[in-house]
C-alpha cells in the first residue's frame, strides 16, 4: 500500500556533461546563455555543442532552471537562445536577473531590425555611425526617429552635442546587443575609432519579443515622449 503512495522516480541524466568536447566548452557556453546570449551557426565550439546535443542541453535547462533551449532560422542560420515558459518565467525570475527592455534599447533594437530586412540580400550587414546619421534624418521613417531620438524635435539640422549625447546611446545601447548576439562590434583598431558593428541574423529574435511595439511604433514613441515630458 505504501509503494503504491509514493511518487515514481524521475531519472536526471546529465552524463552527456562528461564527455570530453561538452567538458572542455561548457562553462563559457553556459555563462553566455543564463547572460541572454543568442548563439547562431558560425560561433566555433559553442554553436558546435548546441547543435550536437540540442535534446540533451534542452532537458539540461528544462530540469535545472525552468527554461526552454530554443531554435530558430533566419537567411538559413541557426540560433539558439533560452527562453521562459510559456506558464511562467522559469528559475531566473527575479529582479536582478530578469528585465524587460528599456525604451532606448526598444527604440534601437527596431531601427536595426529595419535596416536588416533593408539590406536583405547583402550578405553581410556592416553599419556605421555615419550610416546611422543618414538613417535617422534621411530614411521614410526620418521623423519619427527625430522624435524619438531628439525628444520630439523634429529638425533638418542637429548640433554637434545633440549628436555626440545620441552617439554615446547608441554605444552603450549596442555594447548590450552584442553580448546578446544581435550585433557584432567592430574592434576599435579596425574601425577606426567610429562606431562600426554588423547586424547579426539573431536580432530577429526582437521582432517576435516586441511584435506590438513594431506595429505600433509611431504610438509607442509618443507614449516615450509623454513620459519624458512627465519625469
Amino acid at each position: 500500500m505504501d509503494d503504491q503512495l509514493k511518487e515514481p522516480e524521475i531519472t536526471i541524466d546529465f552524463s552527456f556533461l562528461n564527455l570530453r568536447d561538452v567538458q572542455a566548452h561548457f562553462a563559457d557556453l553556459n555563462i553566455a546563455l543564463l547572460g541572454g546570449k543568442h548563439i547562431q551557426t558560425g560561433e566555433g565550439y559553442n554553436f558546435t555543442l548546441l547543435n550536437n546535443y540540442p535534446d540533451q542541453f534542452r532537458f539540461f535547462y528544462r530540469s535545472l532552471y525552468g527554461l526552454e533551449l530554443k531554435q530558430s532560422r533566419v537567411e538559413n542560420i541557426d540560433y539558439y537562445y533560452l527562453d521562459f515558459p510559456d506558464e511562467g518565467k522559469g528559475k531566473l525570475n527575479s529582479s536582478d536577473r530578469f528585465r524587460e527592455m528599456t525604451p532606448w534599447e526598444i527604440i534601437i533594437a527596431l531601427m536595426l531590425l529595419n535596416m536588416y530586412y533593408d539590406r536583405f540580400f547583402e550578405q553581410t550587414k556592416i553599419i556605421s555611425w555615419i550610416v546611422i546619421q543618414k538613417e535617422i534624418t534621411e530614411s521614410e521613417m526620418a521623423n519619427l526617429y527625430k522624435k524619438a531620438f531628439f525628444n520630439n524635435a523634429v529638425r533638418d539640422h542637429y548640433s554637434d552635442p545633440e549628436w555626440k549625447a545620441l552617439f554615446d546611446t547608441f554605444k552603450r545601447v549596442l555594447r548590450n546587443f552584442d553580448r546578446w548576439g544581435w550585433v557584432k562590434l567592430q574592434p576599435a583598431e579596425e574601425s577606426d575609432g567610429d562606431l562600426v558593428f554588423v547586424i547579426r541574423e539573431s536580432i530577429d529574435r526582437f521582432g517576435k519579443l516586441y511584435q506590438y511595439e513594431i506595429s505600433q511604433f509611431d504610438n509607442f514613441i509618443e507614449q516615450i515622449n509623454q513620459k519624458r515630458l512627465r519625469s
